[in-house]
């Protein structure tokens, strides 16, 4: 079985490093307080877990956010009885790459900022978060650099409400303060 498994990585690699040879989206840095949209990507298969990221989803709301959630199941479990948009294992190809409607549109979405706000790598949402046309990327610490502009590693084993304290100070933490000097 993990004979296998490696060799659907190895196809997903494959793929991902040719898709993303093709497309060339606009990347720079983004200070959270300046971001007016923010794509979130998180695992939707602990209730508890998807409860953080809702309450985080809806405190950007609050604060004038446009915020666009896509949850992914790590089960049979269908999203169609959730307020957001989700997909699950069985929308992923051999080659593990999402093929679901909802998927494709959030890669094709101009985010500002994209939070993964899984505390652990998910394949399916690293490939989302490596295709995203998104301004500035975060997320957790992977071997695969090109997937995030800024990878998060917990100390330990943290929770998901830890790893987004920990999200959110460093989002703040990048805020300019000196200006381009004109030459």
């Amino acid at each position: 079985m993990q004979f296998l498994e490696q060799i659907r990585l190895r196809f997903h690699r494959s793929f991902l490093k040719k898709e993303l040879s093709a497309q060339k989206p606009q990347r720079g840095s983004m200070y959270l307080d300046n971001a007016t949209s923010i794509g979130i990507l998180f695992d939707g298969t602990e209730p508890a877990e998807r409860e953080i990221v809702l309450d985080y989803a809806e405190q950007l709301k609050k604060a004038g956010k446009k915020v666009k959630l896509l949850a992914f199941f790590d089960n049979k479990l269908k999203g169609e009885s959730f307020a957001f948009p989700a997909f699950n294992r069985q929308q992923v190809d051999w080659a593990l790459r999402p093929n679901s409607r909802e998927a494709l549109e959030f890669i094709d979405q101009p985010f500002d900022l994209l939070l993964n706000l899984t505390k652990n790598t998910i394949i399916p949402l690293d490939y989302l978060a490596a295709r995203s046309k998104a301004r500035f990327r975060v997320g957790p610490f992977t071997d695969q650099t090109f997937c995030y502009d800024l990878m998060i590693e917990g100390a330990g084993k943290p929770d998901l409400k830890t790893y987004l304290q920990q999200v959110i100070f460093y989002m703040k933490k990048m805020r300019p303060n000196h200006e381009a000097t004109a030459v």
